[in-house]
């Protein structure tokens, strides 16, 4: 069985440079797929390996829900953005990452965004590394 790649950064294992912030008990990456027009897209994990939000204990979600709320406040500063999507799926088709997340989403004017948007693009690790720096400035 394959390592959970999340809880590899949740442990500090693996991308140190990518973890925008990190409290006792979560963290905040951006993703590798984004939207070009919404830059800054980023997940809120725990670090503690629950694959979904009605398995997580009230500790948990209060922690990863208090971060979320921290990385909505920040992306209008770190981002440029108006405002923000904030989205969690329980076991979707296709997932293959089964680690309890959530996404805020930066949402700019004009962004034309749709869901589930078949222009989203691989973002290169640089890049993450500086809108991780972005967001880490703000929060």
């Amino acid at each position: 069985m394959t390592a959970c790649p999340f809880c590899l950064i949740g442990a500090g294992d693996a991308d140190a440079e990518l973890v925008a912030w990190r409290t006792a008990g979560a963290y905040v990456v951006p993703v590798p797929s984004q939207r070009p027009r919404n830059p800054g897209h980023c997940l809120v994990l725990p670090t503690e390996h629950v694959t979904r939000l009605d398995r997580a204990s009230p500790e948990v979600r209060g922690e990863v829900f208090e971060l979320v709320s921290r990385v909505v406040a920040a992306v209008p500063r770190a981002f440029g953005a108006v405002g923000s999507i904030v989205q969690q799926n329980n076991t979707i088709p296709g997932q293959v990452l089964h680690h309890l997340h959530v996404h805020v989403i930066p949402r700019f004017e004009g962004d034309g965004f749709v869901q589930p948007d078949p222009d989203k693009v691989e973002v290169p690790f640089e890049v993450r590394a500086e809108q991780a720096a972005l967001l880490r400035a703000q929060l």
